[in-house]
């Protein structure tokens, strides 16, 4: 990382507060939603289906549900939307809240379930989380230099560092994404056995 973006996202304490700020609200929503919905079916994940499927199959839905966020959020810092990203950040957690919510309640009934799952929550959303809060910075000043031209230069900086850290996080989830469909194919077919 560039010392100049690795400056910038350092000073940016006050961001990193406002997307705890934000995750937590989003599990308390969560929560709520989870009360007021119907919560006493509970879908069961079918492993005779899941081992019928090639690597392939699994990895491109794999893939496609984890990098749609993180091109949004590349597209909408270079762009110096910072305000759209928290609230797709918040509705992230949203869903993340009601997963880990769903998660327990269906380890009651069925273990294994928390073993597909548990990657998601240690690995994914760790790596979501800090590439909001890095997205989120620069966004912010993305949208106060974008149109300055006194200090251009430091802009390109900035910018060319952040794509090139944004690979980086691509290349991760890609390579996060095939060893996760990896492990639930192989799962799937030892529980068929």
């Amino acid at each position: 990382m560039n010392r100049t973006l690795k400056k910038l996202i350092f000073s940016e304490k006050k961001r990193l507060l406002t997307l705890v700020v934000i995750f937590v609200i989003a599990l308390m929503l969560s929560a709520l939603i989870f009360l007021v919905t119907e919560h006493d079916n509970f879908a069961s994940i079918n492993y005779l289906s899941i081992s019928k499927m090639t690597l392939t199959e699994i990895f491109l839905k794999t893939l496609k549900k984890n990098l749609i966020y993180f091109i949004s959020i590349i597209l909408l810092t270079c762009i110096g939307k910072s305000n759209i990203i928290n609230g797709l950040f918040g509705l992230i957690s949203i869903y993340y809240g009601l997963s880990v919510i769903y998660m327990i309640r269906a380890m009651q009934f069925n273990k294994v379930y928390f073993i597909f799952i548990f990657t998601d929550y240690f690995i994914f959303f760790p790596l979501l989380f800090y590439f909001t809060y890095i997205s989120s910075s620069v966004s912010k000043y993305t949208k106060k230099t974008k149109n300055v031209e006194t200090i251009s230069h430091k802009f390109d900086i900035i910018i060319s560092s952040y794509i090139k850290l944004s690979f980086i996080y691509i290349g991760i989830i890609i390579a996060y994404s095939f060893s996760y469909s990896y492990f639930i194919l192989l799962l799937s077919r030892l529980l068929v056995r």
